[in-house]
């Protein structure tokens, strides 16, 4: 029989796994589909490898963020999949500084060119490599 104390500490251990599990789930890829923001679309969307981005690559506050006195004070504990406040359509939209589009391939590009500057392994840095047609 397991004493009390015993079990008392692998519940908590099965309880802390599960909560950290829930908050470092992440899906694979996501599809940066937004019809109701680009209208005019030229290209398809871009089907962005999150999972690649994880693993070994920048951190979370890299490409995520919300920047108050030129700080980037992100609450990594909000980085949540299903969350809506962490979507970049959250804050860049018509109606932001800077719109969905721009942030995309600002963020995207700027961190593919300055890996390529560096001779690390870096992603697309032309339309094509982003934007697949089918």
């Amino acid at each position: 029989m397991i004493p009390k104390y015993n079990l008392m500490i692998l519940l908590i251990a099965a309880l802390l796994s599960i909560t950290t599990t829930d908050l470092m789930a992440q899906q694979d890829s996501l599809l940066l589909n937004h019809p109701e923001i680009f209208l005019n679309r030229q290209r398809p969307p871009v089907t962005f490898p999150h999972n690649r981005h994880v693993e070994g690559g920048p951190s979370c506050k890299d490409c995520h963020h919300q920047y108050k006195n030129g700080e980037n004070s992100l609450d990594e504990s909000t980085l949540q999949e299903g969350n809506p406040e962490i979507r970049c359509s959250a804050c860049h939209h018509s109606r932001s500084g800077i719109h969905l589009r721009e942030a995309f391939h600002y963020q995207c590009l700027s961190c593919h060119k300055k890996n390529e500057k560096e001779r690390k392994k870096t992603g697309p840095r032309f339309c094509g490599g982003c934007h697949l047609w089918n």
